[in-house]
């Protein structure tokens, strides 16, 4: 969506793979806000920069930009909200190449996202919930 919107996108050098919390801007109206404290999956090498006319909305110590707002209508996202932690092993299975090469064991992916993937998951549809409730006002 970065490049979309005219922003450079480049390899961050290193992948960010794993559950681990964001930083958020600060903004008690974020949309962002429900993910405060909450480990989210992280599982990118790139990154990008931050479009013009957007916000930032997160960030994390590898990576600068993991979220942004545009002009109020478009939510982007590094990270994976949408993921559904009873079905990481499709992950795991589909990324191993990836994942060995980074480092990174499967078992340890496995142990997080059963740590934490129930409530990202609920923080997460708290996350839609306000972004579409944001925009239904936006448009009414």
């Amino acid at each position: 969506m970065a490049q979309a919107l005219g922003a450079g996108v480049v390899s961050l050098g290193v992948k960010e793979i794993g559950y681990a919390p964001l930083t958020l801007a600060e903004n008690e109206d974020s949309v962002l806000a429900p993910l405060a404290a909450t480990p989210v999956l992280h599982w990118h090498g790139d990154m990008f920069t931050l479009p013009e006319g957007a916000t930032c909305l997160a960030s994390t110590e590898v990576c600068r930009y993991q979220a942004f707002e545009y002009q109020g209508f478009a939510l982007g996202l590094q990270f994976h909200l949408e993921a559904d932690h009873r079905d990481i092993e499709r992950w795991l299975v589909g990324h191993a190449c990836e994942l060995e090469l980074a480092g990174i064991a499967p078992q340890q992916l496995r142990e997080q996202a059963a740590r934490h993937g129930a409530e990202l998951a609920q923080r997460a549809r708290q996350v839609f919930v306000r972004w579409l409730d944001k925009n239904e006002q936006r448009t009414c």
